[in-house]
């Protein structure tokens, strides 16, 4: 099974180092944004990262660029984790065995931005990675399979992210070999349970002493923790970014 992959992040990464290592799965493209990539990638790797790999790599500054190349490839597969754009119907429907993405929820709850962000602000006790065909909606395709995992009341948005990435690996193991001999689930979304995150604001980062509860502070800070940027305090003009904090 010839399977190119697309990603721009850490998840995207790991996932990628661990399935090289599948008997049986030829990954043999990978394509990544390059300097001129208008998304804001907070848990982005270095190129000197991807090198290590020794892979075959594309730049692009939006997966449009990459469509020639694709129709001329024809892969069997395309696995696309944490890429900021919403891949064109023109382009998922190139390869014959279909296109893959992973969003951290266990769809059809979460669908949406920000997933981990929003999952630890809304003080959500159990999460997982949904593994499922990309269609032309917004992480609405069916579904393959899903991994769930529990989020303790101390974990910070890098725990989550480890946990993220360790359901993920379970999922490609499960389910790479089906998709290759052509048994791999496909089940349809019950779009009765759909729940859609909203794309977080920057000035949400803010501490508001005066109307922030405890309890949503200290969500916040543990929401907006590495790899992101980090819940502030404002002290005049200046931002003081708070990483860890408990509550007595």
């Amino acid at each position: 099974m010839r399977v190119i992959w697309i990603s721009s992040n850490r998840f995207g990464f790991e996932a990628l180092k661990y399935s090289l290592t599948l008997s049986g799965i030829d990954i043999y493209k990978l394509i990544i944004n390059n300097e001129d990539f208008k998304f804001i990638v907070y848990d982005g790797v270095p190129r000197d990262s991807w090198n290590v790999l020794n892979i075959n790599i594309d730049e692009v500054s939006t997966i449009t660029g990459a469509k020639s190349m694709l129709e001329k490839e024809r892969p069997d597969l395309l696995i696309v984790i944490g890429w900021r754009e919403i891949i064109p119907e023109d382009i998922i429907s190139i390869p014959k065995l279909g296109t893959i993405g992973f969003h951290p929820t266990l769809l059809p709850f979460g669908r949406g931005p920000a997933p981990i962000i929003n999952t630890i602000l809304s003080g959500i006790k159990k999460s997982g990675v949904t593994m499922f065909y990309l269609d032309k909606g917004l992480d609405s395709g069916d579904i393959i399979g899903q991994e769930s995992f529990e989020i303790g009341e101390n974990d910070y948005a890098g725990d989550v992210y480890f946990k993220v990435i360790k359901a993920g690996k379970r999922l490609l193991k499960r389910y790479l070999p089906l998709l290759k001999n052509g048994t791999a689930p496909r089940i349809p979304q019950d779009e009765r349970k759909v729940f859609y995150f909203k794309k977080p604001r920057l000035k949400d980062n803010k501490i508001d002493l005066y109307k922030d509860s405890p309890e949503l502070i200290i969500r916040k800070i543990r929401a907006l923790s590495k790899p992101y940027l980090g819940a502030y305090i404002k002290t005049g003009e200046k931002k003081l970014r708070i990483w860890k904090a408990d509550l007595e």
